[in-house]
Parts: C-alpha cells; sequence; structure tokens
C-alpha cells in the first residue's frame, strides 16, 4: 500500500488532468481503461488458482477454462468496429463493464460445490465479450478525443493507466487473498494428500478478491457515461 500511495501520485504528470476524478471526456477515457483492464486481469489471475485448490481440476483443465473467453473477446472487438455502432458506443462500453462486473461477481459461484464448473466458463466469457467491447473503444475514442500533436502523448497514457491499474489492483487483491488464508496449488495438493492443511486456500479469500474487483467495474460503468463532453446551454 504504501508503494501504491507512492506511485499513483508520482503518475499524475503523465495523465490527462482530471482523470482521478473522471473528468468528462478524455480523462474518463483513460480512467475507464485502467479499471477495466485492472478489475479484469487481476480477478482472471486467481480463476485457474481457484478451479485447482476449490474444485480439484488440473492446471491445463483450469487454464481451458478460460479458452472460450479468447473468441468472445474478440467477438466484442469486432462488433465495436462495426459502423453501425459508433453511435451507440457510449452505451457499448457502459454494457461492456456491466458484462465484466457480472462476470467477476459471478466467478465465486462456483466455489459451491454443486454449481458445475463449465458455469465459470460460461460467465468468464460473457466477461470477456465485454472487454471487447470496452477496450477497443477506449483507444478509438481516445484517439478520437486527441488533436493531432497530442494522440501520441494520450495514447502513452492509456498505457500507463492500464499497467498502473493492473499493478495496484493485483497487488491489492494479492494482499487481500493471502491476509484471508490464501495458498498455493502445491499447498492446496500437499493437503489433499491426507497432510496439514495448513496453506491450502481458504475459499473466503478467493471472495475478498472477486467482489472488490466487481465493485471496481462497477465504477468503471459510471465512468463509462462520462466519455463524452456535454454540450452546454445555448446562450442568445
Amino acid at each position: 500500500m504504501a508503494g501504491a500511495a507512492l506511485l499513483v501520485p508520482a503518475v499524475l504528470g503523465l495523465l490527462p488532468r482530471g482523470t482521478y476524478r473522471a473528468r468528462r471526456g478524455l480523462p474518463s477515457v483513460v480512467l475507464l481503461r485502467g479499471l477495466a483492464a485492472g478489475s479484469f486481469i487481476a480477478a482472471e489471475s486467481f480463476v485457474p488458482l481457484m478451479l485447482v485448490t476449490q474444485r480439484g481440476l488440473s492446471p491445463t483443465l483450469a487454464g481451458f477454462s478460460l479458452a472460450l473467453g479468447g473468441l468472445t473477446w474478440a467477438g466484442g472487438s469486432w462488433l465495436q468496429a462495426r459502423g453501425w455502432a459508433e453511435p451507440y458506443r457510449e452505451r457499448l462500453m457502459v454494457l461492456g463493464m456491466l458484462l465484466v462486473a457480472s462476470a467477476i461477481a459471478a466467478a465465486p459461484a462456483v466455489l459451491v460445490p454443486w454449481v458445475p464448473v463449465w458455469s465459470l466458463a460460461l460467465a468468464w466469457g460473457v466477461g470477456c465479450l465485454g472487454m471487447g467491447l470496452v477496450l477497443g473503444s477506449t483507444s478509438v475514442l481516445l484517439l478520437k478525443l486527441s488533436a493531432p500533436e497530442e494522440a501520441g502523448a494520450n495514447s502513452a497514457a492509456l498505457q500507463i493507466s492500464d499497467a498502473l491499474a493492473n499493478v495496484v489492483l493485483l497487488a491489492a487483491g494479492g494482499a487481500a487473498f493471502a491476509a484471508l488464508g490464501g495458498g498455493s496449488v502445491g499447498a492446496a495438493a500437499h493437503a489433499a494428500g491426507g497432510a496439514s492443511a495448513a496453506g491450502a486456500s481458504h475459499p473466503a479469500a478467493f471472495v475478498v478478491v472477486f467482489l472488490p474487483m466487481a465493485a471496481v467495474a462497477l465504477v468503471g460503468a459510471w465512468v463509462a457515461t462520462r466519455l463524452y463532453e456535454r454540450p452546454g446551454p445555448k446562450t442568445a
């Protein structure tokens, strides 16, 4: 947390003014990129571990649970690039963040033994569809809202927001996971073999990762309503 307290202010000069206040227009586009990428990637990092330690899947099968997401992510990117989507881009981005939030929030349901494992693959496919809608659109909007001479600097700011959010949210999620008894795949396998369960992941440790990340994605859905400047009142 101390590192985040130093890191976040350090990049203020590299992001558009008003980014952390979700100011309408370009600052909100840059902020949304970070919220979307950070929340989703931080949550996705724990999906295979949850399936291995809590549902007994092999690492290979746990990885395959994310395979559908590659197809739906590409589908979302394709959809937002269609010409008909341009007038509805803001609504599509709000929808995309809601899909991301719902997928992340639904992921811990697989901790319940009678919930089929494949349901997580479907939920994650929905979340990846949302990511395809959002991330492609942020790049489009950034260039649309940037003056030609500012396009390079603003594109760099978009990538900084992405990377910074990934680092901060993944670190926060990992700290919460460890604090509530999160363990490793090796520890869980050792416990399953009849030895001490010390170090095996506690189900609650996954919940405290996924639910806060879903909340971050919901904040992103609100930020997605602020991507365009609203016209001011007409004067005579």
